[in-house]
């Protein structure tokens, strides 16, 4: 009982750290300082005032999933019913050629930065959806270490708290409904191999069907992996292979259903996907590009925030990196090497599945564009956050373990506040500006 009571302090600790900084961030942001927001605003704003979506010829994300922009024009129109004025579209003057450089983007002023109540809404939902993510992969945790309070508290403190993860949670965009589905998608899938019933791997197989479709296209590496994980499961046990030829009804049955009354979606992912997949940047790709997109990828997982892109400084990225690599490395090579029990080891390998297509898929779309990437991880990062910490909890002794996850929260609250104090007050927080 003590155990649990503890247990709940932490995770009381964790979501108000989570909530207390999520909001900071979404207070110390500037609007339209987080990628695309104002395409992802105006998206849920031309269809609550225009009552139909906006073709890609006025928006450039308008070929995104639909779900998210309808879901935010609903907030809109009940602010427009109280006042039009609190979700007005604002676009002041834009600096195209100021980004990545310390010199003010958008003309915001005392006159014209006034408080759009809409976009706010809409930030603060975001971090509402950012904290059902949490609480999806921390169900997942409990069903792949169930006996480890301190393993599983650490991960979830290091996704909670990564600043990057924080930043994009509060800001306007779709992001933060792909976590959410990826974050869904993992724990089925968890469940599926923890308590095997073929009427939820039927669910895990729909859902991952419908949910990169609806949310963003970035939980597609996540549905392979759900795919394959239970097709595998199936295949391999004979009495069930029956469930492979009904899963893949299902399948076609979701498919069609999908083209026939939201062609447009599936038209949509279609090039979306074949782009992705296929295309390559027209300058070719080299080693000096190579390095960039790494780069990139990296510091906008861990925290670069905003169109001028401050960031945690380079040597704390790369360590961050490094650390969860070698965390990851050791957990998998402890786990073959002490040959864990089936069904843990399992569980273990779906993690790994899930965080490893998620990976491929991202540094395959490096070589499509230049943009950044790292927060496209975020469906898998609670996957990815636990394979790090777990590494860390295996090298440590027994004694300090239970510090785990102190030495993790306090980590990323510094990371954070740093970020804060030399990078978002000094050149991104409008007060400072004006």
């Amino acid at each position: 009982m003590a155990n649990e009571v503890n247990e709940r302090r932490w995770l009381s600790v964790i979501f108000c750290l989570y909530f207390l900084l999520a909001v900071g961030y979404s207070l110390l942001m500037p609007i339209w300082e987080a990628p695309d927001e104002p395409a992802h605003f105006h998206l849920a704003w031309y269809l609550a005032r225009k009552d139909r979506y906006a073709a890609e010829e006025k928006n450039y994300e308008a070929t995104q999933p639909r779900a998210y922009y309808y879901f935010a024009s609903v907030i809109i129109r009940v602010l427009d019913k109280i006042d039009p004025r609190f979700s007005d579209y604002l676009h002041p003057r834009e600096y195209k050629y100021n980004i990545r450089i310390p010199e003010r983007r958008f003309e915001w002023n005392d006159e014209n930065y006034y408080f759009l109540l809409g976009l706010y809404m809409l930030r603060w939902v975001n971090i509402l959806f950012g904290a059902i993510a949490l609480w999806l992969n921390w169900k997942a945790f409990n069903l792949i270490a169930p006996g480890n309070s301190w393993l599983r508290l650490s991960a979830l403190a290091l996704m909670a708290l990564t600043p990057q993860y924080l930043h994009i949670m509060s800001s306007v965009n779709n992001d933060a409904l792909g976590t959410v589905a990826g974050a869904l998608l993992f724990y089925l899938t968890i469940r599926v191999l923890k308590e095997p019933t073929n009427w939820l791997a039927l669910l895990a197989i729909i859902f991952g069907i419908i949910l990169p479709l609806t949310t963003k296209l970035t939980v597609l590496p996540i549905s392979a992996a759900v795919l394959v994980i239970v097709a595998g499961k199936w295949f391999f046990s004979f009495r069930q292979k029956r469930w492979l030829i009904i899963s893949g009804f299902v399948v076609l049955v979701c498919a069609g259903m999908l083209y026939f009354f939201f062609p447009e979606t599936i038209r949509t992912a279609e090039s979306e996907i074949t782009w992705r997949l296929f295309g390559l940047r027209k300058k070719g790709v080299d080693v000096e590009y190579l390095k960039t997109i790494s780069n990139q990828i990296l510091q906008t997982y861990w925290g670069k925030v905003g169109w001028l892109a401050v960031g945690l400084p380079a040597w704390i990225v790369n360590s961050l990196t490094a650390l969860g690599f070698v965390g990851a490395a050791i957990h998998i090579y402890k786990l073959i090497k002490l040959k864990a029990e089936e069904t843990q080891l399992t569980l273990w390998a779906a993690a790994f599945m899930i965080a490893f297509f998620t990976i491929l898929a991202v540094a395959r779309n490096g070589l499509t564009t230049g943009a950044t990437q790292g927060r496209l991880l975020f469906p898998a990062i609670g996957a990815l956050s636990i394979l790090m910490v777990s590494g860390w909890h295996d090298v440590l002794p027994e004694r300090h373990k239970r510090n785990l996850p102190m030495i993790v929260i306090a980590l990323m609250f510094v990371l954070n506040i740093t970020l804060w104090v030399f990078g978002i007050l000094p050149v991104y927080f409008q007060p400072l500006l004006d």
